[in-house]
């Protein structure tokens, strides 16, 4: 299914600049929200997702919603104030976040905030992810942001991303709540969830097997160095 969706919407998706219609963003908020529950990557009404439009809108997902089920009729279009202009529903609480997020960086276009299973569980514990594992996830995932508990859908909360935002983070391990991540287009905050959580998962088996040797940062620099280049 993940294969397809790629494919499809690698036709689709604001890449350059090319934006999408009101209807086709609203279709991919839908379509990923429900793959991220379909993959069980979220819980029961857990998670809200989002892309930027045009015109200072924001199509997100309502709240206390079942993403499987969602359809591009019950997404909800709010301005960069989070008043809501268009939806049956109410937006997600956690719309701050989101505003938050698209004013600090304007190369965000797509957010996930969600709660796997394995990294939410570095989440509660606060560990820091060894994002040096793996390659994938240096190159996806670097840097990663730790936020100390904020209550969520609280200006507070939404606020504590700046710092992070500023060091050019797009990855975020929320204490005892989550994970929240954001990239160039809905694609591109996907892989770094499933990147995410994978690590996550790799990271707790390693531990059962005696720790976790991970790759040393100049190698990690030259490994970056050499993907650039392709």
């Amino acid at each position: 299914m993940f294969k397809k969706t790629v494919q499809f919407y690698n036709l689709k998706s604001h890449l350059g600049g090319i934006s999408m219609s009101d209807n086709q963003s609203k279709k991919e908020v839908a379509l990923f929200a429900k793959l991220v529950w379909d993959r069980k990557l979220t819980d029961g009404t857990g998670g809200n997702m989002s892309i930027r439009g045009t015109n200072d809108k924001i199509y997100i997902t309502p709240t206390t919603t079942i993403k499987h089920f969602l359809t591009e009729d019950d997404i909800i279009t709010i301005d960069k104030d989070g008043n809501k202009i268009e939806g049956k529903k109410e937006p997600s609480s956690e719309r701050r976040m989101h505003i938050k997020i698209y004013e600090k960086d304007p190369d965000v276009n797509a957010i996930i905030h969600a709660h796997p299973r394995y990294a939410t569980s570095f989440a509660v514990t606060f560990q820091k992810l060894p994002v040096y594992a793996l390659p994938e996830s240096a190159l996806v995932l670097d840097p990663i942001t730790y936020i100390e508990y904020q209550m969520p859908g609280t200006q507070a909360f939404a606020d504590a991303f700046e710092e992070g935002l500023k060091n050019g983070s797009r990855v975020f391990v929320l204490q005892n709540h989550g994970v929240t991540v954001a990239g160039k287009n809905m694609e591109e905050a996907y892989m770094k969830l499933e990147t995410l959580e994978f690590l996550a998962e790799v990271s707790f088996i390693s531990k059962l097997y005696g720790g976790i040797n991970e790759i040393p940062t100049e190698k990690i620099k030259a490994f970056k160095e050499f993907f650039n280049k392709k």
